[in-house]
């Protein structure tokens, strides 16, 4: 698949320059707030008031319209308890994150426009025309926001007795003719092809690998157990990144995350599936030790 065929693409800069823009941005942050998880949630609602704030007259339509969209549903706990509050402290947030995220993001999602008009005519539903809608802001939103939670969840990840690596089901070589059975905690692979990525990260790091294609569906059956043991390093389109981290936290598992290198199913972006990749680099950096891989599509 070539970059035309994709909305974002990230590579090694990538994750240096998304690592300096959460350094700048949290120096700046640091010097109004001293919460962590307040200044994430405030730059996230200051960012969806400042992109709706025309249509709507309130934060709580705002978040009234993301849970009609129904894509938005792991967000919405953590939306919501700012509708009563004055979020206006934190629309300085906003403004330095528009003023600031480009400088180092742009690079990565270069061809979003030329993209988007590319499939304007393929059928939608409401949850894709998110999708399909989105500006680059909100991609820079999510690459910032998920680092961010990546350093408030670390100590909580690098604490807990399971690691799983948490990988979307696009990284399936041949999605007709894979033979992964189905087992409590989603599919397992059984390496039927040696040049599929999932088998070859299996090997790399000889653990149980599981594969769920949709967020919706990933854990339903995880124990209380599994929710007290298991950290997660969760694979994602950018767009699905927020979501993702924040519903992984709200089961108790907490956050890492690494970038599909650009977009790969037909489910949201292409008429086709097509095998995706990801950074093995940035992968093995957010592991750690003693890790059990699952490959769960979580985001």
């Amino acid at each position: 698949m070539s970059s035309l065929d994709s909305p974002y693409e990230v590579n090694d800069s990538y994750y240096r320059n998304v690592k300096k823009l959460a350094s700048e941005f949290l120096d700046f942050a640091h010097s109004y707030f001293d919460d962590d998880e307040k200044i994430l949630e405030g730059l996230i609602v200051s960012i969806y008031w400042k992109m709706c704030c025309d249509k709507f007259s309130s934060l709580e339509q705002i978040i009234d319209y993301l849970e009609y969209i129904g894509d938005f549903n792991d967000q919405l706990p953590y939306l919501r308890k700012w509708e009563n509050v004055d979020f206006s402290p934190y629309l300085v947030l906003g403004e330095w994150f528009c003023k600031n995220a480009q400088k180092y993001l742009s690079s990565y999602t270069f061809n979003l426009n030329d993209y988007l008009k590319k499939y304007e005519d393929i059928p939608k539903s409401k949850q894709e025309e998110i999708f399909f809608n989105s500006p680059k802001e909100l991609y820079y939103l999510n690459m910032l926001c998920s680092e961010i939670m990546g350093r408030i969840f670390r100590p909580d990840y690098e604490s807990r007795k399971r690691k799983a690596i948490v990988l979307p089901t696009c990284m399936k070589i041949d999605q007709k003719h894979c033979q992964a059975v189905e087992k409590r905690l989603g599919e397992v692979c059984t390496a039927c092809n040696s040049e599929c990525e999932i088998a070859k990260i299996n090997n790399e790091y000889d653990c149980e690998i599981y594969l769920v294609s949709h967020k919706s569906s990933a854990f339903q059956n995880a124990t209380d157990e599994d929710k007290k043991d298991l950290a997660i390093v969760g694979v994602a389109c950018p767009l699905n990144l927020i979501s993702g981290g924040w519903k992984a936290a709200t089961l108790g598992m907490p956050p890492q995350c690494v970038l599909l290198d650009k977009v790969a199913c037909s489910r949201h972006w292409l008429k086709e599936d097509v095998p995706s990749s990801i950074n093995k680099k940035e992968l093995k950096k957010n592991i750690g030790s003693k890790l059990i891989l699952l490959n769960v599509c979580i985001f």
